[in-house]
Order: structure tokens, then sequence, then C-alpha cells
């Protein structure tokens, strides 16, 4: 979708302390061949509070960067992937009450890695419908602890960081000017997260979430479609950034920074980066490999990143890709319209 008049009026990221990769090694906590391959140095991680005080504290963050008013808010929406603090509870309305109240439509997008993007396009329909200065907050927050999640062996490839965004979309101007934005879903391989027994509860409540054995007791079974997915995943995700380029008008020339996923080295997408000419250096990995996949957070929080560390310039277009869970695959395209006026957010 190509949008007018849709901005990005500022952006937060909270994070937590960071945790050294080594020190996990050498603690047995995490396996260190798989350390080696995937290159992360460090994990944010949060050591007190529920997972949804981060998006409390990134929301209040957010909103004292903004030049749009509590008022201006016509939308709350919250995104995350894993346990928000309470079961049976509603985090968006939750982080509404505790950051700019009032009466606003509060809803939660629950699109796993690609929820900070899917909440993007969300919003920006909703604002195209509605008259000056009205404003969206969205929120994630993550936090990813035992005993209910294990951030170093629960899944492979990737380890789990702790972290909390907020991001007001205005109709107003901003730091950013959104372009475009694609997401699209494709659900015939999303049984790989599932396991052969999809439904059935995990064998201990004490135990952490066992991505890995879901995924190796479907390929059991089900291995002769492995390239399959693979391919799919790298088409899929093609088919997003290339469709919000287009909207955009631009060609991935045109890019001059690229937000991934923050995922180990061993599940770079290699045919993915090499179609649009991704090198290391157009994105954040330095950045990302210092705190992890941040659950639906990478993406704002690695844009709050350019734009507080200058490396994002006024004329800079910035793509915002994710991949999630189901699987659901997301593009955002935005332009840097000033540099912002505040300096870096609490760690």
């Amino acid at each position: 979708m190509r949008w007018n008049g849709i901005y990005v009026n500022a952006c937060a990221a909270v994070l937590g302390r960071g945790e050294r990769t080594e020190d996990a090694v050498a603690e047995g906590r995490y396996d260190a061949d798989e350390a080696a391959a995937d290159g992360f140095l460090s994990i944010s991680v949060a050591d007190d509070g529920p997972a949804v005080e981060l998006a409390v504290r990134a929301g209040g963050l957010v909103m004292v960067r903004a030049t749009a008013a509590p008022d201006d808010i016509r939308l709350v929406v919250h995104s995350s992937c894993n346990h928000q603090g309470l079961d049976h509870f509603a985090p968006a309305s939750y982080v509404q009450g505790r950051t700019v109240g009032g009466s606003a439509a509060a809803v939660e997008v629950k699109q796993y890695s690609n929820g900070g993007l899917a909440a993007v396009e969300i919003a920006a329909a909703y604002l195209a419908n509605l008259p000056e200065p009205a404003a969206a907050l969205l929120t994630t927050s993550d936090v990813f602890a035992l005993p209910g999640f294990d951030r170093y062996r629960s899944d492979k490839g990737v380890v789990f960081g702790d972290g909390g965004t907020g991001l007001v979309l205005s109709r107003t101007g901003g730091v950013a000017r959104l372009l475009s934005t694609a997401v699209i879903s494709d659900g015939t391989y999303g049984a790989v997260y599932l396991g052969n027994s999809p439904f059935a509860q995990e064998s201990s409540a004490d135990e952490p979430v066992d991505l890995r054995a879901r995924r190796d007791d479907y390929l059991a079974e089900n291995g002769e479609l492995l390239l399959e997915i693979v391919q799919s995943l790298t088409e899929r995700q093609r088919e997003s950034v290339t469709v919000a380029l287009a909207d955009a008008g631009l060609d991935a020339a045109d890019i001059d920074r690229w937000v991934l996923t923050n995922v180990g080295r061993t599940l770079d997408d290699v045919p993915f980066r090499e179609t649009f000419g991704i090198t290391d250096e157009k994105t954040t990995w330095e950045w990302g490999r210092r705190v992890g996949h941040i659950g639906a957070a990478d993406q704002i929080a690695g844009l709050t990143h350019l734009l507080e560390t200058g490396e994002a310039a006024p004329g800079d277009r910035i793509a915002l890709c994710g991949i999630g869970m189901g699987f659901t695959y997301a593009c955002a395209v935005v332009e840097i319209t000033e540099r912002p006026h505040w300096s870096p957010g609490p760690s």
C-alpha cells in the first residue's frame, strides 16, 4: 500500500542490560558451537517486572518525544510474541491506561516477530480515514525468561532479547514519512512450528517452550517438504519487499539502510539478500548482534537506533523487513525527513 500524509512522528526503544553471550557459553547456558556460528555478541536482558511494563515505559518515552498530544491519539496498538505478565488481561488497554489515557480504540496484534510491522500497516489504514491531527500509538514488548522460555535454547539460530518499543504514527509530520507497507501471509507451511500434536498441552508448565522439538517433530514426518519450505520463505519475503518498493516508487538501489529481523548468521536468507543487494554494511546487524531478537520489536527498535545514533540522515530511505511465525511477511519503507530533536533513551 502506498501512503500519503502518514508520518513516523517519533519512536523509542527501552532495552535491558547487556548480557555477553560468551558468559552464557561459559556457564553452560548457550551451546558454544551455536554461539560461534550465529555471531551474537550480547543480549538485552530485563531483570524485573512483566513484559508489558516495557511497553508502558517505551510508550511514555515516545509520547515525550512526539509532537502529537495525548488527545490526538485515536488508536493504540500493542504487539508481542511472549507472555505479557498475566493470563487473561488486555495488554493494549493496560498500555493505554498508563500512557495516553483517553477513549481511543485499543487493540492487540499477535503476529509474533512480524507484529510491529503489521501494526504499522493497520494504524496507517486507520489514520488514512481521519483528519489531522489524528495519531496512533504503537507499542511492543517481550521478555524471554525462564521458566517459560529459554532465550538460548528454545529455538535454534536465534537468541532472544528483552525490550519494548513505542512509535507514534501521525497525520501531522515527524522524523520520517511512511511511503509504503506490504504485509502478506501464507499459512501453507505454518504447521512447521506446531509439531505433530499441535494443540496438546506442553509436557510441563515448568518446562520452557521448545520450538526446536516442535519443528523437529514436524520435519521427522514431513522432511521432504524442507526445501519447499525454505524456498517459500525466500519467495514470500521477496514478494513483500518487491511490493513495498513498487508502491513507494523505488528500486532496491534507492534504499540506504535495511532493518532486518535480528537472527543469527545460520538463518541469514542469502538468496533474499542477493536479490536486493543487501550487504552487511547497509543493515543493522552490528547493532542487532548486541541486543538479540527482541520479539515484535526488531524493526521499530532498529529504526530508533539509526535515528538516535545519527546513522540515518534526512533524505535516507529505510526498508523495515520482517517475517513472523505462521508465516507472515512484511516490509515498510520510510523516508527520513528530519533529525530527531531527542537524545538516546534509557537502556
